[in-house]
């Protein structure tokens, strides 16, 4: 995946194939370089886990990962579907090992065991799979115990929904693009969120590996002019008409490539090393990269409709001192349509009397500084210019050229909301809010709270035009909101807390509910509209470390009281409205679990563990398996046995819930201690075919460069078992 300063996510691509690598790079299981893919596409099942991110105090971190599935649903001419699980019960679920789920994830305190102290990894994209290249699961690990993360553009942290749109492509199965502006690029920064939205080499990508139809092609073989020669490994790329970055392809081994899944039209083809940003280093072992050659043009070809077009033979010099790109640039350089603005690119050979063009677009570049490492220029798009990738091509002054894919890409100016009416009223919804501002464009999607409004979609928005949006109000969650504004491009606007849903708290559950009267039990409510900011007292006393964590979750810890109650707990919003429930005080301490192990067994149950805690006692229950927020359900160990106040022997019963957790309770008083994923039951061993397990993950290190973070690949490292190349998404500063 990637990261807060820059990441790269793990792929692998398969070894010399006769027509290539189409569209884009495929993850393989290196073992045979079988293609992994999921056999049922259309109905892959995501959950987002309900406890979000700590870094983010409303549902916003959920409505970004929602906007990345849309993402990648809304490719269209794909099988392919992310369908999400919305079942609260699937939601609080934390085994995102188990194969029965595809989950989503924030891991605060390396309960996944991907991030020891030290490594530098801020998501990771397990894989499981049948050799046969059948994904049997996957899911996204983000590392929130190392890394923060956000939605608003909070300074030096991830955004959300641009790693989270990256990380879903490897979940598909996609490797990384050579392309530098699409979402499967390796590298990402905190300054870019231009990857929330696929680029044309990602969508080409998707619909290559899970088509709806036949589509067009182009085919050719890569041959050195000097000696004909195959060009292994060379990188194509083709532009439409309108000289945008459509798609990629690698060639085989034998030089012969194919570039896949396009519509009919004329496109021009290009041929380029791959030596930087990305290089053979971002991709799996196994392949036969060959950069020494020069950057040439293919040439023209007209592909009809769900026809291939063969180039034939096609030719290159050989390698020249010249390059464009690194990967301390920031990938896809941002140009926007009607305005000039100033951008700079690294390389090599980039000296005075060069020329810096995109050709066939129509786009005036002015290249004002040549420093032999970088070149800085101006870029004017002109009003109503196509939007998307553009390639740029250096030319030295002996005639030498190297081409960066998909180098800019043309967006237009960031919305922006200005006034928001109604700006408050009922959470229940069901009436008209209109925005107005500037930049409203076709395909934009609104979100207000817990609520994303899709323009166009059933129950979204609808575009009056460029100035006002309107949207009948869903039912959303009580606090000050928001109204962000999301182009189809990616980029947004937002006016803060601009509307305030009204509803009133609601307590459904306490747990436990009895605590020591010496305080620091550690309390959760579950409800309804709870809001960041919102107090908690009982019988009039503040309680300490109240934490809305989510609309429908709050958690607490109780200060020192008398013995005895039931007394009253009274919850507050910021606006006053308030919830209430009750709550008892024991003179015992609380018993209190701070350890099991082992932490895992088989799921007939069996496993002696050993707990370990305070304040145990022979009235001291075990319960495996129960609601983690709620304490309901689970099944009770039959077999404890108190070594100590400190320790218990148990025998784990079978498995008879979907939850990890563990907690003990002292059956005379109620008092209760829970740890959410403290036992974990092995999944059954029903395959009938051989599988093997890998992954993706990024790592961070300081670098030589001061003014900003970025990461860098740095090549593949074995994962577990080393069954599946892995990425490294190493963080430098350029």
């Amino acid at each position: 995946m990637r990261i807060p300063n820059k990441a790269i996510l793990g792929l692998a691509l398969a070894g010399a194939l006769s027509v290539g690598v189409v569209a884009h790079v495929r993850l393989i299981y290196t073992g045979n370089g079988q293609e992994l893919a999921w056999s049922n596409p259309a109905n892959v099942s995501i959950v987002i886990q309900s406890v979000g991110s700590d870094d983010v105090m409303d549902s916003s971190d959920e409505m970004a990962l929602r906007n990345s599935i849309d993402e990648w649903n809304s490719a269209g001419h794909s099988t392919a579907q992310l369908v999400e699980n919305t079942s609260a019960g699937e939601q609080a679920r934390t085994d995102w090992a188990s194969d029965s789920i595809h989950l989503m994830t924030f891991d605060e305190n390396n309960t996944s065991g991907f991030f020891p102290p030290g490594s530098g990894v801020v998501a990771i994209t397990p894989l499981e799979f049948f050799t046969s290249g059948t994904i049997i699961d996957a899911d996204v690990l983000f590392n929130g115990k190392d890394f923060r993360f956000t939605t608003d553009g909070t300074g030096g942290r991830f955004d959300i929904q641009d790693v989270a749109t990256h990380e879903l492509g490897h979940l598909l199965g996609l490797d990384h693009s050579g392309v530098a502006g699409a979402t499967m690029y390796p590298y990402v920064d905190p300054t870019v969120i231009l990857h929330r939205s696929l680029g044309m080499d990602d969508i080409h990508g998707l619909r290559d590996m899970y088509p709806s139809q036949t589509f067009a092609s182009i085919s050719g073989n890569l041959k050195r002019n000097a000696d004909q020669t195959a060009v292994a490994g060379g990188y194509i790329v083709v532009r439409d008409s309108a000289g945008r970055t459509v798609g990629s392809a690698l060639a085989d081994e034998a030089g012969a490539f194919r570039v896949e899944a396009l519509d009919a039209g004329t496109y021009s083809v290009w041929a380029t090393p791959l030596d930087s940003p990305v290089s053979v280093s971002n991709l799996t072992a196994g392949h036969t990269i060959h950069t020494n050659f020069e950057a040439a043009s293919l040439g023209q070809a007209v592909v009809n409709a769900a026809q291939n077009t063969a180039m034939g033979n096609t030719f290159v010099d050989g390698d020249v001192s010249l390059s464009l790109g690194r990967v301390a640039d920031d990938y896809p350089l941002r140009v926007v349509e009607n305005s000039t603005v100033s951008r700079l690119i690294r390389g090599s050979g980039l000296n005075a009397g060069s020329t810096l063009t995109s050709p066939g677009t129509g786009i005036t570049i002015t290249p004002t500084v040549w420093t032999g490492s970088a070149v800085q220029f101006n870029v004017t798009v002109p009003n109503g210019a196509p939007l998307g990738h553009l390639d740029l091509l250096v030319t030295d002054s002996f005639g030498n050229q190297d081409l960066l894919a998909g180098a800019l890409e043309i967006t237009p100016a960031d919305p922006t909301v200005t006034n928001v009416v109604p700006s408050s009223g009922l959470g229940g919804g069901g009436y008209t809010v209109t925005l107005t501002g500037t930049g409203f464009r076709s395909g934009c999607r609104v979100v207000i709270g817990n609520q994303i409004y899709k323009e166009g979609a059933p129950g979204g928005c609808t575009l009056i035009n460029s100035t006002e949006i309107q949207l009948t109000l869903a039912s959303t969650v009580a606090g000050p909101h928001d109204v962000v504004v999301i182009d189809a491009t990616g980029v947004e606007g937002r006016d803060i807390n601009a509307f305030s849903a009204q509803a009133n708290p609601s307590i459904a559950t306490i747990f436990p509910a009895v605590g020591a009267s010496a305080g620091g039990t550690e309390v959760t409510l579950t409800g309804e509209n709870f809001v960041p900011g919102a107090t908690l007292t009982i019988n009039g006393v503040p309680q300490a470390s109240v934490v809305a964590t989510g609309p429908t979750t709050l958690t607490f810890e109780t200060v020192a009281a008398l013995p005895g109650g039931p007394h009253v707990v009274t919850l507050t919003n910021p606006g006053g409205d308030q919830a209430s429930t009750a709550f008892l005080f024991s003179p015992e301490i609380d018993p209190v679990l701070s350890a099991v192990t082992p932490n895992s067994g088989p799921a007939g149950g069996g496993t002696t563990t050993r707990l370990f805690g305070t304040g145990f006692s022979g009235s001291t229950q075990v319960i495996f398996g129960a609601d983690p927020f709620t304490g309901v359900g689970g099944v009770a160990a039959t077999q404890v046995t108190v070594v100590s106040g400190n320790e218990l022997l148990v025998v784990s019963p079978a498995k008879a819930t979907s939850f990890n957790s563990v907690h003990v309770e002292d059956a005379l008083t109620e008092q209760a201690s829970m740890e959410p994923a403290a036992f974990s039951y092995d999944s059954p061993a029903s395959f009938s075919e051989d599988f093997s397990f890998g992954g993706c993950h990024a790592s961070a290190r300081a670098g030589e460069f001061s003014w900003r973070h970025l990461f860098e690949g740095s090549g593949w490292m074995a994962l577990l078992y080393g069954i599946l190349g892995v990425r490294l998404l190493i963080a430098r500063r350029p």
